[in-house]
């Protein structure tokens, strides 16, 4: 089962005293409340030391100025992304489209679960984290296993033969926007039958998906696993 800690936020508590290494998470996870609750980067590391319980001096300790806090958060935001797309993965059925599903759920969950994260990740991204080699090597781990998922739908005769990078625009937009309706909070504003229904979800992927499938792919749909975070949702 997924780890508790992953599936849901945690407030950030003030403490006296950290084991080794805790306070650095505890510090990404102050940036992340920030980034959640102003939807934006306007904050100061006097900030982050106030909500963690510490001193501005001990976070210059760990971290040059806020740029480098920042790709350092989102090089951790995207470990924990990880960590919800191998659950989803884990338990996933074995075609490439029922593995493909499993990503896009993990995704949007991991956006309503971690939003100052997905923030920083997917919409606030600065100069400095977009050049970190180590944050590059996550997000082109992340494409790389997209794209080879669609490859293998169309080898597989799950997906007809199309414009691979036309898939891909697809799946991804279905995906961010489907992710920031819910940080936005507009699901309620353009469909107020359908925010609370718990298989919203699923439903948008598989409506996004079906103009990519063959009659194999439209059977292997049918026969999909149920989203994995339904119940948490």
């Amino acid at each position: 089962m997924l780890d508790a800690a992953l599936t849901r936020p945690e407030e950030i508590q003030k403490k006296s005293g950290y084991h080794h290494g805790n306070l650095r998470s505890a510090i990404f996870d102050a940036v992340a409340q920030l980034i959640g609750e102003r939807k934006s980067l306007a904050f100061h590391l006097k900030d982050v030391a106030a909500l963690v319980g510490t001193s501005q001096p001990a976070i210059y300790k760990h971290f040059e100025n806020k740029q480098s806090l920042l790709v350092e958060t989102a090089v951790a935001g995207y470990g924990i992304q990880k960590k919800f797309r191998d659950y989803a993965l884990d338990i996933s059925g074995p075609s490439p489209l029922q593995q493909l599903l499993a990503v896009g759920y993990a995704y949007v969950h991991f956006s309503r679960t971690y939003p100052g994260y997905f923030l920083l990740m997917k919409n606030l991204e600065t100069d400095e984290i977009l050049s970190s080699p180590q944050y590059q090597r996550q997000r082109d781990e992340t494409l790389h296993l997209v794209r080879s998922l669609i490859a293998e739908c169309m080898e597989t005769g799950l997906f007809h033969k199309t414009d691979l990078n036309l898939v891909m625009t697809s799946l991804q937009s279905t995906a961010l926007g489907l992710a920031n309706m819910y940080l936005l909070n507009q699901l309620e504003v353009v469909a107020r039958d359908l925010h609370k229904d718990k298989h919203l979800v699923s439903r948008i992927f598989k409506v996004s998906i079906e103009s990519f499938l063959t009659p194999e792919g439209k059977r292997h749909i049918r026969n999909a696993g149920a989203n994995p975070f339904e119940d948490t949702d």
